[in-house]
């Protein structure tokens, strides 16, 4: 049998011990300055954009409360046209405005029955505005106002023969 020989690392001393601490706490150290640099240069960036922050508030802050006023004098001239409104709607009869506007609405289909009967006429002009009714989307508004005019060259001479029958 072969014997192994075993050795022995040396030992270091006391001064290497002392040394190797040393170099393991200034490495540390040196891990913590960074640390503490970088923390140092945040917290100066955030503090500066906080005051840029708060100045830029404090500019801004004339302009904002003249806003709001302008605002709420506009909310308020608002609600007392509303105020004013619901006032006079109050003061209107509606159940004699019903009555009324029903009564006219009566009388008004007695007319149109009676203008059927009178104009012969009548009945084309009738057909002639179901069909605009009915192309009405597809009207630019010069279109329309040309349309408006005859038609206003058509009704003007029906009226003069009611006026006749006056």
């Amino acid at each position: 049998m072969e014997a192994n020989p075993i050795t022995a690392a040396p030992v270091p001393t006391e001064a290497e011990q002392l040394k190797s601490a040393l170099d393991e706490l200034r490495a540390f150290e040196k891990k913590n300055l960074l640390i503490n640099r970088i923390r140092m240069i945040f917290s100066a960036a955030c503090l500066a954009i906080l005051i840029i922050g708060l100045i830029l508030i404090a500019v801004n802050v004339g302009s904002v409360v003249r806003e709001v006023e302008a605002v709420s004098k506009v909310v308020l001239e608002t609600g007392n046209n509303i105020n004013s409104v619901a006032q006079d709607l109050s003061k209107i009869e509606f159940e004699k405005l019903g009555i009324s506007l029903q009564s006219i609405a009566d009388i008004s289909e007695d007319t149109l029955k009676q203008v059927y009967g009178a104009a012969g006429g009548l009945d084309q002009l009738v057909r002639n505005a179901d069909e605009a009714m009915q192309h009405i989307n597809s009207v630019n508004f010069e279109d329309l106002n040309n349309g408006i005019q005859r038609l206003n060259d058509v009704l003007e001479p029906v009226a003069n023969f009611f006026k006749f029958f006056k």
